[in-house]
């Protein structure tokens, strides 16, 4: 009994809270890669898309949040990686799961694999130059640069916009529970990691505005990215049985 209690103690500290997330995360990952075998390619290649970019984490620490890591002082850690890679792997097939729709393919809508690149360079650039052009706050300059994203992905893919928007609401919501069982787990971390005195420092239950933002600007871009790329468009798995 003491062992567990003594674990539990080591749990709640701080320093493990963001693995801690990462892991309730990597949950909501695991089970959508086992409910859907026919969405795990999507999962990998947008989860390997959000890990190879976790870098970009470094830009929220100066006037947004500065999270604690295991590795101590280091402003990059284990956490940033895992997070980014469970996020995108989820955005992208959340919307498919929930709705129950599957991929049709049409080759004669893909995309050259150098477009994509550009548009996600093109992101980066709009992000980095709202944040240190324009001295947007990181979180802000986030939204523009998803932002960008959506709106190129839907200017040529109009079938697409109620995808990425259901997308974006689904993640956003996904973040707010999140955050309610996390912020149990963690009281007051709010306060002590988000430097709330940059942004609107408005809190719904606990949640910081910006964070929900986020994750619908996620879900609206990266909902659709995927289907972009490949020309793919989806149909309801039900009306398919109908068919049938």
């Amino acid at each position: 009994m003491q062992y567990i209690w003594l674990l539990w103690n080591s749990i709640l500290d701080h320093q493990l809270a963001y693995l801690m997330g990462d892991i309730l995360f990597g949950i909501v990952w695991l089970t959508l890669f086992i409910l859907r075998k026919d969405l795990r390619r999507e999962m990998w290649v947008m989860s390997a898309i959000g890990a190879i970019l976790s870098p970009l984490a470094l830009v929220y620490l100066p006037d947004y949040w500065y999270p604690e890591h295991i590795t101590g002082p280091f402003m990059l850690g284990i956490e940033d990686f895992l997070f980014a890679f469970f996020i995108a792997g989820i955005g992208a097939v959340l919307y498919e799961v929930v709705t129950n729709r599957v991929h049709t393919l049409c080759e004669c809508r893909r995309v050259p694999k150098k477009r994509i690149i550009g548009i996600i360079i093109m992101s980066v650039l709009v992000l980095l130059a709202s944040l240190y052009g324009f001295k947007l706050n990181s979180i802000y300059a986030n939204y523009l640069a998803f932002g960008f994203l959506f709106a190129y992905i839907i200017y040529f893919r109009r079938d697409l916009l109620w995808q990425s928007l259901v997308s974006g609401f689904m993640v956003a919501l996904l973040m707010f529970i999140f955050y309610q069982v996390w912020i149990t787990i963690y009281p007051g971390i709010i306060e002590h990691w988000w430097k709330l005195s940059n942004i609107s420092g408005v809190l719904i239950f606990g949640v910081p505005f910006e964070e929900i933002i986020w994750g619908a600007s996620w879900g609206m871009a990266g909902g659709s990215i995927y289907e972009y790329v490949r020309g793919i468009g989806t149909y309801s798995m039900s009306s398919k049985r109908l068919k049938n």
